[in-house]
């Protein structure tokens, strides 16, 4: 029996194709199903169990507390969607099992996204397919102003008949982090006068069911701050992975640099689970420091202004 409800997770709004109940440290749901053999009513095993792993550059960060919530998916031997559900952080910090019932099936893919605070997540139906499944960065005319942590991943589970031994499922960090600093302002302008702000470009506005960026080139604002010392400095900042982004500083909405057009450009990559640093010389038109380092890292750069 299917019944029809919605669950607020992260502040976005999905279907629920399926009821389900959470006991002790399981979570279960699923359709009725049964085969009959002569006159005995035969079920169908129908129980997948598995835990859930979050990993950041291959390295396992469970224990950690980055992920809150995470949305599962649940499809069935033919890929199409059975229902959704949530699991709280609990799950991945004490390594807890997760408890599916899915009847008539003996295997089943999962896939599970956490962190879309700032994104849309495609509302599943009944007539959704593993392929329809995508998330998107909100975005206004293709310019995001914020986005947060994201972690996905996917795998298919045999049921705990057919499959001995516990069963994993991967989620890992999709984003890159970027710090940006800028120095020699006071040289330039000699003024601390005026709004600054970065552009990071040439990103993918969407991640699809195999982990792909795809979609629409985005850009985001990164607001930034001139201190005494001539020296701009912005918030850490998550955005979507690219093999080569570009970056543009702009004062009161005019373009003052670009990272394509100083004198020692260098292909910057944001990689997925790692932080790019990345510091410009305004002075001299100049990248002066470029480091990728794990995430959240401090990188200390030291600038003169």
């Amino acid at each position: 029996m299917v019944k029809s409800s919605q669950i607020s997770v992260l502040g976005c709004i999905f279907a629920i194709a399926a009821a389900f109940s959470l006991s002790g440290c399981s979570a279960t749901g699923g359709i009725d199903d049964t085969v009959t053999e002569g006159s005995t009513p035969l079920t169908k095993s129908s129980d997948f169990s598995f835990t859930l792993k979050v990993t950041s550059d291959g390295k396992d960060i469970s224990t950690r507390g980055d992920v809150d919530y995470t949305t599962l998916y649940v499809f069935n031997e033919k890929n199409e969607f059975v229902s959704q559900m949530t699991v709280d952080r609990n799950y991945a910090l004490q390594n807890k099992t997760i408890t599916l019932s899915v009847p008539g099936s003996e295997k089943i893919t999962v896939a599970a996204w956490s962190g879309a605070s700032s994104s849309d997540l495609t509302s599943m139906s009944n007539a959704n397919i593993i392929s329809d499944l995508q998330m998107s960065l909100k975005s206004d005319n293709g310019v995001v102003s914020t986005s947060g942590d994201l972690f996905y991943g996917k795998t298919v589970l045999y049921s705990t008949a057919s499959k001995a031994g516990s069963q994993t499922l991967t989620i890992e960090r999709k984003v890159s982090s970027v710090s940006l600093t800028t120095s020699g302002v006071l040289k330039v302008y000699d003024s601390l006068e005026g709004t600054y702000f970065y552009k990071v470009k040439k990103s993918k506005s969407s991640i699809n069911a195999e982990g792909q960026m795809t979609g629409s080139d985005i850009e985001y604002i990164i607001p930034a701050t001139l201190n005494s010392n001539g020296v701009l400095t912005a918030k850490t900042t998550s955005v979507l992975p690219s093999e080569n982004v570009t970056i543009e500083l702009y004062k009161d909405n005019k373009l003052i640099l670009s990272s394509e057009n100083v004198k020692n450009a260098q292909t910057l990559n944001a990689q997925a689970g790692k932080q790019l640093t990345v510091n410009f010389d305004l002075s001299r038109n100049y990248t002066s420091n470029v480091t990728v380092a794990d995430w959240a890292s401090v990188v200390q750069v030291v600038t003169v202004g």
